[in-house]
């Protein structure tokens, strides 16, 4: 049964498609009974217009955040032995995916991720779970349950990786195959099915290659990573030979489309770049997981003047928080070390729109604009008189002064700060 029709009256900050900045410091946001934005008005002007109203004054609405690349399985690792990338994932990440197996733990570690997610404002992530099929799953079933906008895969690995996460070839394909048939627009659309090769020097040219043509006849979106760490990209080139740099593997299997986001790409050559830019992929910028294990600077004006739909990721476990607000904060420092300016209100954008951009997902989430879904976050300013220059800095920055008191996505409450632990 549908919800009534519902208004919240806060201060609303927003980007929008028409690539303004919208600031009203006493809005009414209309939610309609199938969880979509009805409409965005100023309280001042229409105040007789709103009938029952749920007053949130001295909060902060702003859209969901929306998170383009994480990793479910590594939940309850975050800030554990710091890298480089590949001495890490061999310390690390692999022994704690290996007790996905387990499919009661990996419910467990859903949930947890799934909680850490709505306490921080993601409304809508792409992440990777683990490679056992089963709990690959049963992370689906709970990301339907609790409500929330996910793109997920399995993910696949069968070669250069510990025994207990290596699942062959054909067994791998078959399994994303039944998972995709499953979930791909389940919930009504909100949840997703990528393939998700963890990277090439984990998968086989057989795996990358089916990976590819699998993606092709059912159209769904690829996730894996490209050029995190300079040891990691000189050993993919031994592993796939046929290939002259990084990106080029990609391209002679099939995986470099439109609808693929590649994470981090901090080592790209001018060709890459160029050649990347004109498949139309996207990015997922992960500067504090970067920083973390020393992988590198990302240049994120490079990608802006090849004109490359770039997100933010907060890519746990390497990154240290969930919250984007503090990747925004670790972009903007990274961005000042290459030489980019770049502003708050240009990345509290990159958080919401232009990661929803990244994952084609812009006409639906991103923005507080009718027609779209209502996926927001009310954030606790308790500002006396909130004007735009603040509102920015706490929608950007401010994940300490303005934390999240409630998360909604699709209209639907997915966290609530009142009942929260």
């Amino acid at each position: 049964m549908a919800n009534p029709t519902r208004r919240y009256r806060a201060a609303l900050l927003t980007p929008t498609d028409a690539g303004e900045l919208l600031f009203l410091p006493d809005a009414v946001l209309e939610v309609d009974p199938q969880g979509r934005i009805a409409s965005i008005s100023d309280y001042q002007r229409e105040p007789h217009a709103h009938g029952l109203l749920q007053d949130l004054r001295g909060h902060l609405i702003v859209p969901g955040f929306v998170d383009t690349h994480l990793h479910v399985p590594q939940t309850r690792v975050i800030g554990s032995a710091a890298g480089p990338l590949l001495e890490w994932l061999d310390s690390t990440v692999f022994p704690e995916e290996a007790r996905f197996a387990d499919t009661d733990y990996a419910a467990q570690v859903a949930h947890q991720f799934l909680d850490c997610c709505g306490s921080v404002g993601t409304t809508t992530f792409m992440a990777f779970a683990t490679s056992h099929p089963a709990a690959t799953e049963r992370t689906f079933e709970i990301c339907v349950e609790r409500g929330f906008r996910a793109t997920l895969g399995l993910t696949l690995m069968d070669q250069n990786c510990p025994p207990a996460l290596r699942l062959a070839s054909d067994v791998a394909l078959q399994s994303s195959r039944e998972l995709a048939q499953r979930f791909h627009g389940a919930a009504d659309g909100l949840i997703r099915f990528a393939v998700t090769p963890r990277f090439a020097l984990s998968c086989s040219r057989p795996l990358l290659e089916g990976a590819a043509k699998l993606s092709e006849e059912l159209q769904l979106p690829i996730q894996t990573h490209i050029s995190e760490n300079a040891r990691e990209g000189v050993e993919t080139l031994i592993e796939h030979p046929y290939a002259a740099d990084y990106l080029g593997v990609y391209e002679a299997v099939g995986l470099l489309t439109s609808r693929t986001i590649l994470a981090h790409a901090i080592h790209l050559t001018a060709s890459e770049w160029e050649r990347l830019a004109a498949s139309g992929a996207a990015i997922a910028h992960c500067p504090d997981s970067n920083a973390f294990l020393g992988s590198g600077k990302f240049n994120l004006g490079k990608a802006l003047a090849h004109g490359i739909r770039t997100g933010l990721g907060s890519d746990v476990a390497a990154g240290r928080s969930f919250d984007l607000r503090r990747a925004s904060s670790h972009a903007f420092d990274t961005a000042r070390e290459v030489g980019v300016d770049v502003s708050a209100a240009a990345l509290f954008e990159r958080a919401t729109l232009e990661g929803a951009r990244a994952l084609g997902l812009a006409d639906k989430v991103g923005s507080l604009e009718p027609g779209k879904d209502a996926d927001f976050v009310v954030l606790s300013t308790k500002v006396p008189q909130l004007d735009q220059h603040v509102a920015v800095r706490l929608a950007g920055f401010g994940a300490e002064l303005a934390p999240v008191a409630r998360t909604y996505v699709r209209g639907r409450l997915v966290f609530d700060a009142r009942s929260s632990f």
